[in-house]
């Protein structure tokens, strides 16, 4: 029997029109800090948590219309202490809610919103 294990998320990724902007927004808005940056360019972002979020140039691709049941990865979602608290700080950028606070599957709370790049991502409080 194999000792294989994963031990968890190192990070999600997200390809961005703009990498240094985006990189910006996550840490003005969302409380991130810049890592790393590379050449390519890629951003490597630390969360107060020290999770980290790498943002990369995108492919020049269109953007698929998707919801949260398009196949495929659907959205990031931050947990929170305070989601009220949460949503008044992201009302100060005047961030694009999609959707209403809601209850979150499992328990807790939830609302869902975009970055500027039009990605889909979520306050939880649990």
């Amino acid at each position: 029997m194999s000792s294989f294990k994963i031990k968890g998320l190192d990070h999600p990724a997200v390809a961005a029109g703009n990498v240094d902007t985006l990189a910006d927004w996550y840490c003005e808005t969302l409380g991130f800090e810049k890592l790393f940056r590379d050449n390519r360019p890629i951003w490597l972002l630390k969360a107060p948590d020290n999770s980290i979020l790498e943002i990369l140039p995108n492919d020049g691709s269109p953007r698929p219309e998707r919801t949260n049941l398009t196949l495929g990865w659907s959205h990031v979602a931050y947990c929170v202490d305070d989601i009220d608290a949460g949503i008044a700080h992201l009302d100060t950028f005047n961030v694009e809610w999609t959707s209403p606070l809601s209850p979150a599957t499992g328990g807790g709370k939830v609302r869902t919103f975009k970055d500027p790049e039009g990605n889909t991502l979520q306050l939880v409080q649990r």
